[in-house]
């Protein structure tokens, strides 16, 4: 019995360490956003990248903190009341992994998509940064993006990565989603965040899941009341009208 025991706790140990992502990062990048997120909803978001060529994290500001633990409370902890753009990316050993809080759920999928881009002779200056041109179409859009050589890091906002050089600018043709760095710098921590706490799904039971907790009553009590059931189920099929523009309007192209 107790052979049996260490083994488990051996194995278990084992598994947490496996999911415990670290790494060293060289940049930190802000980037300012505009997301229109439904046909007459718009959000203005900022978002942390920090990483080195390979591997990186993305997400909001306040997630950002909350995940760094940088974030310190003043009086109202506001750690619960995070920003709108829930998912985070992580990209270590050659695997993106997406994760989110939604209610009390912790979930994630992992995906190694690889981007196809083309790269264009067409240049601009964003921030006093020499910038060239490069496209690709992904999750049922045509994103363009600006790129500085200047900048080693092959990374960008989201998924968005691969080019040689660091994204300054990057949007849709539609212009929904468009994400510009506005300050770049270096930076020497050390990135650590454990994902075991994360249930970890397939891509198609991961948005099913995503879907039912942001937009259905799958998270309350069957006994809640018709009455009240109804009330709730209208302003959840507000909220889905609301938020009808998401950024992979294909998730699986």
């Amino acid at each position: 019995m107790k052979k049996n025991f260490s083994f488990f706790a051996v194995l278990l140990f084992t598994v947490i360490l496996s999911q415990r992502i670290k790494f060293n990062a060289n940049i930190r990048v802000t980037y300012d956003s505009k997301l229109q997120l439904g046909e007459k909803y718009y959000h203005n978001q900022r978002f942390f990248l920090v990483g080195n060529s390979q591997d990186y994290y993305f997400g909001a500001a306040q997630n950002y903190l909350n995940d760094t633990r940088q974030y310190k409370s003043i009086g109202i902890d506001t750690r619960s009341i995070s920003d709108y753009f829930q998912e985070r990316i992580i990209r270590a050993d050659n695997k993106t992994t997406v994760f989110t809080n939604i209610m009390d759920s912790k979930i994630r999928y992992d995906e190694s998509d690889r981007l196809q881009w083309v790269l264009y002779s067409d240049t601009k200056i964003i921030n006093g940064v020499k910038c060239q041109m490069a496209a690709t179409n992904k999750y049922g859009r045509r994103w363009i993006a600006y790129f500085s050589r200047e900048y080693t890091q092959s990374l960008g906002p989201y998924k968005f990565n691969g080019l040689p050089g660091l994204i300054f600018e990057l949007y849709d043709i539609r212009d929904d989603y468009h994400f510009t760095a506005t300050k770049v710098e270096k930076y020497s921590d050390e990135f650590t965040f454990n994902l075991s706490g994360y249930k970890l799904m397939n891509k198609k039971n991961y948005l099913q899941a995503k879907y039912n907790m942001e937009f259905t009553l799958a998270g309350y009590p069957a006994d809640m009341g018709e009455e009240l059931r109804k009330e709730m189920q209208s302003v959840y099929d507000k909220k889905k009208k609301m938020y009808n523009n998401p950024l992979e309007l294909k998730p699986f192209e």
